[in-house]
């Protein structure tokens, strides 16, 4: 680092290690003397370093941290600033197939045509019907299919056989399959729990087994980051890819509405029974839906032809003092990074399609962080969110949300916000998008997803 970084890596240092004893001691203490003078031993480091990481986006290399003669001039001297090590700008992956089965129906031309026309299927909440509840399911789909024990698996598989449709069957085997979902066994735990199942089934860790079996498809892993699941598992696929530990990987997020989810979620009192409505004045909770959203992802191949868009990059951050209240410095990181990673400034951003849950205070929080990435430009740029349409599909919503991004990258056409008039006083000045809107000069969106636990990604996509 260049001595003023290094300088204020030395200032962040002493702030943090100030929690731990007294500042008038830690002021008092040289850049060079060893740390333990004070007592500071390598679990105090640790922490310090992992604090430093989430709110700076500074990493220090582990020897440094635990030298038992760490100086807050050694830390500093190993620390690596953001878009230093572990970023690969320009690490941009193809985007190939794509699959999605939801409330808009079967097909991604059922999803774009929903999003444009604000249609969406919905039924009574199959476990709480009485209060008002109701959830988003796939389009016809019948209460009874919707709880069914393999739901979670058969929306996997319909998503995936879509975005795998131009494929050569004969390439399968080196596809890696990477599902993200929040299912802990969902439907197929309650009827195996009951007698009526199969316990293996039942595992939510088997679902990537399982459909990689049917598909005919390579390894397979399952991602579980609460509701980021979807994003997350984007990013362990780009990982995979740009080390070369996989030729295609095919990401699904996926999510079925299982009675676990509801009244987990009813037990944090993050529901409202009239469904989701991001930035909203009235706004009061989150209403769930099933579904599932598949990405083909491959490294470029010169002249291809069957591009439909690009991951250029990704960042993730876990960063809460609340189990259910997201905090706006983990997503103002996690949107640095994917930024840093696509090489991108945030005046290159065409669009934000927000995680927009409509929550109380979620919609806060990713508002006040688009406020600190964006600065000034942040009441210009226009900002999106599906879930008013969609509602939460859980671990699909990070996917089926980036797909919606570069739906309306190829149509240069942005999609509605659906429930989201009247719009929040706080925010009337921003440009919330309301109504389809033509912009056809798009290069590029981010889509940032969040989950319970500070779990907070941002995705950068890009026109291809």
């Amino acid at each position: 680092m260049a001595e003023p970084g290094r300088q204020e890596v030395v200032r962040r240092v002493r702030e943090l290690l100030a929690r731990y004893r007294d500042p008038a001691q830690v002021d008092g203490l040289g850049d060079d003397e060893p740390l333990a003078v004070l007592g500071i031993d390598s679990v105090t480091l640790i922490t310090v370093a992992a604090e430093l990481h989430q709110r700076w986006d500074v990493t220090i290399a582990d020897d440094a941290v635990l030298d038992p003669a760490a100086s807050v001039a050694s830390l500093a001297a190993a620390a690596v600033a953001p878009g230093g090590a572990g970023y690969r700008p320009g690490g941009r992956l193809d985007v190939v197939g794509m699959g999605v089965v939801a409330p808009t129906g079967l097909g991604v031309p059922a999803l774009w045509d929903g999003l444009l026309a604000e249609r969406a299927h919905r039924l009574p909440m199959p476990y709480d019907a009485a209060r008002g509840h109701r959830a988003g399911a796939v389009a016809g789909a019948s209460a009874a299919e919707v709880v069914a024990p393999d739901r979670l698996l058969d929306l996997v598989c319909l998503a995936a056989g879509e975005a795998l449709g131009g494929l050569d069957p004969g390439r399968r085997a080196g596809v890696t399959l990477v599902v993200g979902t929040t299912d802990t066994g969902g439907n197929a735990l309650g009827h195996a729990l009951a007698g009526a199942g199969d316990d293996q089934s039942a595992l939510a860790g088997w679902v990537a087994e399982r459909a990689a079996e049917k598909l005919g498809l390579g390894a397979a892993v399952t991602v579980g980051s609460a509701s980021a699941s979807g994003a997350v598992a984007l990013g362990y696929a780009r990982d995979l890819l740009l080390a070369g530990d996989a030729e295609e990987a095919l990401v699904v997020g996926a999510d079925t509405v299982s009675k676990s989810a509801f009244h987990g979620l009813a037990a944090l009192r993050t529901l409202g029974v009239d469904g989701c409505q991001p930035f909203h004045e009235a706004r009061r909770g989150i209403a769930l839906s099933e579904a599932a959203a598949a990405c083909l992802l491959r490294r470029p191949v010169p002249g291809d032809d069957a591009v439909l868009g690009r991951l250029a990059g990704y960042g993730a951050s876990s960063f809460t003092t609340h189990m259910a209240a997201p905090e706006s410095a983990g997503i103002e990181l996690a949107l640095r990074r994917a930024l840093a990673a696509a090489a991108l400034a945030p005046g290159d951003v065409s669009f934000v399609n927000a995680h927009g849950p409509g929550t109380k205070l979620g919609d806060v929080a990713e508002m006040r962080a688009l406020a600190d990435v964006f600065g000034d430009r942040v009441r210009t740029l226009p900002i999106n969110s599906v879930k008013g349409l969609l509602w939460h599909c859980q671990g699909a919503a990070g996917v089926i949300e980036s797909l919606a991004c570069l739906l309306s990258l190829r149509h240069g056409t942005l999609t509605p916000t659906t429930a989201a008039e009247p719009v929040d006083p706080q925010w009337r000045e921003f440009d919330i998008v309301t109504k389809p809107r033509e912009l056809a000069d798009a290069r590029s969106a981010v889509s940032v997803s969040c989950g319970l636990g500070g779990v907070n990604t941002a995705v950068v996509w890009e026109r291809a």
